[in-house]
This record gives C-alpha cells, sequence and structure tokens, in this order.
C-alpha cells in the first residue's frame, strides 16, 4: 500500500472534533458598599453632671460615717459615733411646721434634680457642609476663627466668640486701613465649610488705643 493511500486512510479514522457550547461567563457584580452611618450630634454632659458630682461627694460622706460609727461599734476606734453625737445636738425632734418646711424643702430639691436629670440637653455641634455626620464644637468655631484672622496682615492679638448665628471676632492691629474687611473675608473663607456660615462680627482695635470699629 502506497503512503498516500495509508495517510488518506488515517485521516478517515481520526474523530471528529467535537463542537462544545460552553454557558457564557458573566461578572458577578460586586455587593455594594452600604451607605456610612451618620455620626450623632454631640451632645454635653449637660447641667446633671454637677449633679451627680455633688451627689457621689454625699455619698461618699455617709460611708465615712457610717464606717466611722462601725468601727466605735466594734470598739476598733475610741470615742462615740458621729449620728448619736449628731442626734444629740439635734434634740427632740417633733412634728411642727418647722419639721414640715425641711420636709417640704427636701421635696423641692429632689423634683428639681429630677427634672435637671431629665432636661433636654443642648447640641454644641455645628454640622458640616461635607455632611456625614461631621460636626465641629462652638469653641472649635471660635479657634477657626481666630486662627483666620491671625494670617491677616497687621493683626496683632485676636479673641474670637460663638454663637448660633454670629461669630464675634475682636482683633487688636496696627492701624491700617482696610483691616475689617480683610479678617473678615478671611473668617468668612474660613467657615465656609460649615453647612450653615454664622454671620461675621469684626470689633477691631488699634495697638494702644482704644478707638476700633464694629461691623
Amino acid at each position: 500500500m502506497s503512503a498516500p493511500a495509508e495517510s488518506r486512510r488515517a485521516r478517515r479514522r481520526a474523530p471528529e472534533p467535537v463542537a462544545t457550547s460552553w454557558p457564557p461567563v458573566t461578572e458577578v457584580p460586586a455587593a455594594a458598599a452600604p451607605d456610612p452611618v451618620p455620626f450623632a450630634t454631640p451632645r454635653p454632659a449637660g447641667a446633671v453632671a454637677w449633679v451627680g458630682v455633688v451627689l457621689a461627694l454625699l455619698v461618699l460622706a455617709l460611708a465615712v460615717v457610717l464606717v466611722h460609727d462601725g468601727l466605735v461599734a466594734l470598739r476598733v476606734l475610741d470615742g462615740s459615733t458621729w449620728v448619736l453625737a449628731a442626734a444629740d445636738a439635734v434634740g427632740d425632734v417633733r412634728p411642727t411646721w418647722q419639721v414640715a418646711l425641711v420636709g417640704a424643702v427636701a421635696a423641692l430639691v429632689g423634683l428639681r434634680l429630677v427634672v435637671i436629670a431629665l432636661r433636654r440637653r443642648r447640641r454644641p455641634g455645628l454640622p458640616l457642609a461635607a455632611g456625614g455626620g461631621q460636626y465641629l464644637l462652638g469653641q472649635d468655631v471660635a479657634r477657626l476663627a481666630s486662627g483666620a484672622a491671625a494670617q491677616v496682615d497687621g493683626v496683632l492679638d485676636v479673641t474670637s466668640t460663638w454663637g448660633r448665628r454670629a461669630v464675634t471676632v475682636k482683633a487688636t492691629t496696627d492701624g491700617g486701613a482696610g483691616l475689617e474687611g480683610a479678617i473678615r473675608a478671611a473668617v468668612s473663607e474660613r467657615l465656609s465649610a460649615l453647612a450653615r456660615v454664622p454671620r461675621v462680627v469684626v470689633r477691631t482695635r488699634r495697638s494702644g488705643t482704644d478707638l476700633g470699629g464694629v461691623r
């Protein structure tokens, strides 16, 4: 058999390629990033903070008295108990109008403390224009205003106070012209990051004098 005939027979015996159809590969979309949870508005401790300190001191004093009297009762310490000494100093307590008055005052004080504890605390945080629950405290706004005013040429010293509607800048200058407007522009630009830009009040005083302007 010739070589060309064998090659033709080998080609006939070779299996035909099988066409396969695979499903198209689809990309799995990445999970969408959740929206950031905004921070809560900062709030101070409120008036109940000093009430807690006072009550803590009273409880501590009462604990000292009770521990002392307990040690005296156990004959660890010499002397008389402080509770009995205080009772002897007060004398007999009988139901009189003075006692009722003391009880009424104590009840009013207790109600006042409850009101202070439940009172709604103020919100000193000022939101930023960027959003996302970002806030600045009032004292930080005053610091920003002072920092911006201090960078103006001719400003020698500056202090700032803040409010919900206005920021007051008190600056000591060398008396140069147009410093009030320059300070106001610098402070307003620095405070533009706030969601609600407060009104900027500038009070200038020339160094060595008491004259100044208010805008």
